[in-house]
């Protein structure tokens, strides 16, 4: 957009500004024609009158500004976010369902012009899939390794992130079945080397909710609708796990987890031992 000339760019949230001060925003324009972007997160929010103003400025926007919406709720099925699609392309950009992991790690191999066994590509999915961003990384890596056009099971050994990958899925299960000894053990080995307390926070807030939604349906495990971040072997041993906790303890989990996310945020902490901490006082 601005190859040829300059422009600006704003980010919005209506957190920040109300309704009408983003519609103001969107058609004020200057007497050069300055090309805008404007990126509007949460359009949802949007309340009251000025609602039908901002839907006929998407049906007949500025020709110099440019509107990008996210909406952070993929499940939102509301009347507004559909009428909006109407006039403004989609992009789904939320990681795919677990049928839909097999397809995009096919590709991303693919475009590596290399070959593999649909065994050993489901065990990279089973490993690395959390996001698409962390399965593309690893199969390029894999590609990487290998002169050959096919990829066999001694490409992904020789790949170290791989097993340290599947570590921090071990802890988890670790912590599921509630084993404090080989949680802590796992712990030390992942923690600082592959992995940080951050990045433990979200697969461990997943696990977490999820036995306390198990929980809350009296044991019952509801396959989930949606993407679930864990990998399908642990999602498979959910209801086992909620077995292993009461109530109680998945609360006091989430609001350790909680409490960690904030000192991480204001202050310096030492991952390993704010990691072994957490998992002394919710699985010991």
């Amino acid at each position: 957009i601005f190859v040829k000339t300059k422009g600006t760019k704003e980010f919005l949230t209506l957190n920040e500004f109300s309704g009408k001060e983003i519609m103001d925003k969107l058609i004020s324009s200057d007497l050069f024609g300055t090309k805008k972007i404007f990126i509007l997160k949460d359009p949802q929010q949007i309340k009251g009158k000025v609602v039908e103003e901002f839907k006929s400025y998407c049906q007949n926007p500025l020709k110099n500004h440019f509107l990008i919406l996210i909406n952070d709720n993929y499940l939102d099925k509301g009347s507004f976010s559909k009428n909006l699609q109407k006039y403004i392309p989609s992009i789904n950009v939320s990681t795919p369902f677990q049928n839909e992991l097999f397809k995009w790690a096919k590709f991303f191999i693919n475009e590596n012009k290399k070959n593999i066994s649909d065994e050993l590509l489901s065990q990279v999915i089973e490993t690395c899939g959390d996001s698409l961003y962390n399965i593309k990384n690893e199969i390029d890596k894999i590609c990487l390794i290998s002169d050959s056009d096919n990829i066999t099971k001694e490409h992904l050994n020789l790949d170290s992130s791989f097993s340290r990958s599947r570590k921090r899925w071990e802890m988890i299960a670790s912590i599921g079945n509630r084993d404090l000894k080989n949680s802590v053990r796992l712990a030390k080995s992942i923690i600082n080397n592959s992995e940080s307390m951050i990045s433990m926070i979200f697969p461990l807030l997943t696990l977490f909710q999820e036995i306390l939604f198990i929980k809350m349906n009296n044991g019952t495990f509801i396959k989930p609708v949606g993407y679930i971040p864990l990998s399908a072997s642990l999602q498979s041993n959910l209801s086992k796990y909620s077995s292993n906790y009461e109530i109680s303890d998945i609360v006091k989990a989430l609001r350790k987890l909680k409490e960690i996310e904030i000192k991480q945020k204001t202050s310096n902490i030492d991952d390993e031992s704010e990691l072994i901490s957490f998992i002394f006082n919710v699985v010991g």
